[in-house]
């Protein structure tokens, strides 16, 4: 759970950390939803032709995967359906997107024995231990109910199945980086199907973006020292004087 949440799959789970939003001085650790390969929720629960389609798309789109990893066909079928068994009790937890726009119901504040004593199956210090948090004595459980399902999906699921599942992700969150056939699947599906998109963008350009996600702050200094340089910082600077000196002028003329 530790190496894959590090490696930025939210298996079962996410887990950050961001302001508080009851005391914005302070920065705090958060878990939340997650574990769904989906957009949210209502891709799982709507009973409507077009999102019963979309279903049995998404379960042949990982049966195809699984295949390409050289399951059999039936235990490609046999490991898709296990996926979205799993994803669809997550989803059956959590909360659809139009209740989390109200800020009252996602912020639940917790010491880590209450978080345990809704999820216990994790053990909740070694993850934080493992995922490099300092000690911490609380934080924010945004949809308490969702751990409590996660607890409840997970004691009711075969080993085997938690295995498919946690391998499903890894796959999936690392699809970009692998050969052309997954990433043609991949694309087919959440490209095409998903989006609407009609043609995945030239292998450079995913090359660039992948590489901002990365490596954004470093990448963004050569950048600014390739088209920008000292001589564009100095008229930057000259540019920004002169403004800050006649708003100072300004203001001392103001007669309040």
């Amino acid at each position: 759970l530790v190496r894959l949440q590090r490696m930025g799959a939210s298996v079962f789970f996410s887990f950050s950390s961001g302001q508080d939003a009851k005391d914005s001085t302070r920065v705090i650790a958060q878990a939340d939803q997650g574990g769904m390969s989906l957009p949210d929720r209502d891709y799982y629960t709507k009973e409507d032709a077009k999102s019963k389609e979309l279903r049995t798309e998404f379960v042949a789109h990982v049966t195809r995967m699984f295949q390409l990893l050289g399951d059999s066909p039936a235990q490609a079928a046999a490991h898709a359906k296990a996926v979205m068994d799993i994803e669809t009790g997550l989803a059956n937890g959590a909360l659809d997107n139009v209740s989390r726009r109200d800020p009252q119901k996602t912020y639940h504040k917790m010491t880590v024995a209450e978080l345990t004593s809704l999820c216990p199956w994790v053990s909740w210090p070694k993850f934080f231990d493992g995922m490099g948090v300092p000690s911490i004595q609380s934080l924010n459980v945004a949809e308490p109910t969702f751990f409590r399902t996660v607890e409840s999906v997970v004691v009711q699921t075969s080993l085997d199945d938690l295995k498919t599942y946690l391998r499903w992700h890894y796959l999936n969150g690392e699809v970009a980086l692998l050969p052309k056939a997954f990433v043609d699947e991949n694309f087919a599906f959440f490209g095409k199907t998903l989006t609407g998109a009609k043609e995945i963008r030239p292998r450079w350009k995913r090359c660039v973006s992948y590489t901002d996600n990365a490596l954004g702050e470093a990448l963004g200094q050569k950048y600014v020292e390739e088209t920008f340089g000292q001589e564009g910082k100095k008229r930057t600077l000259e540019m920004v004087h002169a403004i800050e000196k006649a708003m100072d002028t300004d203001l001392g003329e103001l007669p309040w």
